[in-house]
């Protein structure tokens, strides 16, 4: 008895590591009047998602697209600062999301971005027991709900990321500009004590 949970044990973890979605996470730089595409490939019915998020530049904004291999236009988003979105692909093929900083003149901008990639669940095998069908419905019921969890995860990282790099460029900003007003009431102090002086000063003239 003690062999037989063991053994399902094993299997519920060795099944689960292999059921875990592919996640990816970059920085991008985008240049002012610039486009990046990226691609992904993926089967009918296979369901995908992205998360993004302006950590720095300008607005915090950029225009977002997706398409399908066919070239139909699956999502688009002008002058977003951050979003999300899910999809289940159509047909097989490669997938091209675009991040696009065209309405910037001079400004680049920076974001981090994650491309979520569920893996297709493997069909059951015929020689499996009633009970290894049964441990399998399971894992895939609790790989969702771990997928949930983890791209809900991963895109408060990036809002966290996002946000305290806009905290950090507000508090070097305040301290540059408090040092700024310090620097101009200390000249402004001197000059009026040197103004004064200079006033009730009493020149002789021999």
């Amino acid at each position: 008895h003690y062999y037989i949970t063991n053994n399902l044990r094993m299997k519920f973890l060795l099944l689960l590591a292999l059921c875990v979605g592919a996640n990816n996470g970059y920085m991008l730089y985008l240049d002012a009047k610039a486009e990046e595409c990226f691609y992904e490939e993926l089967k009918p019915n296979q369901k995908a998602g992205l998360s993004f998020e302006v950590a720095e530049g300008g607005f915090l904004d950029v225009d977002v697209s997706l398409t399908d291999p066919s070239g139909s236009v699956i999502y688009a988003a002008n002058q977003e600062t951050e979003g999300r979105f899910r999809f289940s692909a159509s047909m097989q093929g490669n997938y091209v999301f675009c991040f696009s900083n065209a309405m910037s003149t001079v400004t680049p901008k920076v974001l981090k971005f994650k491309m979520i990639v569920v893996q297709p669940r493997e069909a059951d095998s015929s020689d499996m027991s009633d009970e290894d069908k049964k441990i399998k419905g399971m894992i895939g019921d609790l790989r969702n709900q771990l997928r949930e969890v983890k791209e809900e995860q991963d895109y408060m990282e990036i809002r966290d990321t996002a946000h305290g790099e806009i905290n950090r460029n507000t508090n070097r900003r305040v301290v540059i500009w408090a040092c700024f007003e310090f620097s101009l009431l200390l000249c402004m102090t001197i000059g009026q004590i040197y103004y004064i002086k200079r006033f009730f000063e009493v020149r002789r003239v021999i």
